[in-house]
C-alpha cells in the first residue's frame, strides 16, 4: 500500500504538560504529573505493576512495558526508552485498538520540533501523528529531543493521553428521538466500532447525561437534575460490536416544569467514562435536532 502523507513545512510551538505515577516518591511539593496518576491508578494496579519509582527519575524498558501492559493490554517489543522509541510504540498500540492505518493519513505539519531532523526516519511517521493528534507536544522551546531517555513522569503523561484517545476514538454514539402522545424519549448507544472487546470505567452509577436546549442554546432539560446516583466505580467491559445502551423519556416541560412551546430544539446524548479525556465535558457525544 502506498503512503499518502505529503510534506507541508511548518513550525510549530508548544509546551509541553506532564505526568506521574502511582507509588511514586515524590518531593514536598506534588509533582506535576500526580493528577495523571491518582486518574489511572483508580483504573489500573499501576503500583502494583511497578512498584516504587521517582518522577524524575528514568523509567526502565521493563516498568515501560509493564505499564503499558497494565493500562493498554498491550505486549511491545521496546529496545529503549527514548523519547522517540516509546511515542512510536504508543501510536503503534493506538493504530491497532483504533484499526486506524496510519499510512493513509495525511499530516499537514510536519516540522513541529526544532530538533526534528534528529529524529530517526524509522519514528517519522508515527511522531508526526502523535504531534497532529494531541498524544505529543513535547518540552519546552519547541524541542523534541528525540534521543532523550523518558522520566517516569513523562512515561505517565503519554499513557494518560494515549488511554483517552484510544477509548473515544474506538466508540461512537448513536441516538434517535421518538415522539410520544405523553412526550419524547430519547434513545442512544455506546457502540464499540474497534473491532476488539473495550473496557470502560464509570466514576458513579450515571452512565450518561442528556441535555436539551432551545434554539437560542439555553438549557430546558438535563437528565440528572434532581436525581441521586450511587458515588462507585462502576466497570463496563464491552466486545467488538457491542453498545451500552442509555434511554430518557421527557414530558417537554423546562426545568420549572413549564411545557415548553412548538419550536425547534436540540438534545446532546453524552456517555461521560472516566477514560474521556474530561469525564464532565466528554467526547463522547452525539447532537441531535428536532420539533416540538
Amino acid at each position: 500500500m502506498s503512503r499518502r502523507f505529503t510534506a507541508i513545512l511548518l513550525t510549530v510551538a508548544f509546551i509541553f504538560i506532564g505526568v506521574g505515577t502511582g507509588a511514586a516518591v515524590v518531593d514536598e511539593q506534588t509533582n506535576w504529573g500526580q493528577t495523571y496518576v491518582d486518574q489511572l491508578d483508580c483504573r489500573y494496579p499501576v503500583s502494583e505493576a511497578i512498584g516504587d519509582y521517582n518522577f524524575n527519575d528514568y523509567i526502565s524498558v521493563s516498568d515501560m512495558k509493564s505499564l503499558l501492559k497494565c493500562v493498554m493490554d498491550a505486549d511491545i517489543e521496546l529496545a529503549s526508552t527514548t523519547r522517540q522509541e516509546v511515542v512510536s510504540k504508543l501510536v503503534d498500540i493506538y493504530a491497532e485498538k483504533t484499526g486506524i492505518n496510519l499510512d493513509e493519513v495525511l499530516f499537514v505539519a510536519l516540522v513541529p520540533f526544532e530538533d526534528f531532523n534528529k529524529i530517526s526516519p524509522e519514528y517519522t511517521r508515527n511522531i508526526m501523528y502523535a504531534y497532529s493528534s494531541g498524544l505529543l507536544k513535547g518540552r519546552g522551546n519547541s524541542l523534541m529531543e528525540p534521543s532523550d531517555r523518558l522520566s517516569y513522569a513523562e512515561a505517565f503523561v503519554l499513557l494518560g493521553r494515549l488511554e483517552g484517545m484510544a477509548a473515544e476514538d474506538s466508540f461512537h454514539v448513536e441516538g434517535e428521538v421518538v415522539k410520544q402522545e405523553s412526550g419524547i424519549k430519547f434513545n442512544f448507544k455506546l457502540v464499540n466500532r474497534s473491532g476488539q472487546k473495550q473496557d470502560l470505567t464509570f466514576a458513579s452509577t450515571q452512565l450518561y447525561e442528556v441535555v436539551v436546549s432551545d434554539r437560542t442554546g439555553k438549557e430546558v432539560y438535563r437528565y440528572s437534575e434532581n436525581m441521586m446516583f450511587a458515588q462507585v466505580i462502576s466497570p463496563r467491559t464491552i466486545e467488538a460490536g457491542e453498545f451500552i445502551a442509555g434511554q430518557a423519556a421527557w414530558d417537554m416541560k423546562d426545568q420549572a416544569g413549564v411545557l415548553l412551546p412548538p419550536g425547534r430544539y436540540n438534545v446532546q446524548l453524552t456517555f461521560i467514562p472516566l477514560e474521556s479525556r474530561d469525564p464532565y465535558n466528554s467526547t463522547l457525544s452525539t447532537v441531535l435536532s428536532f420539533n416540538i
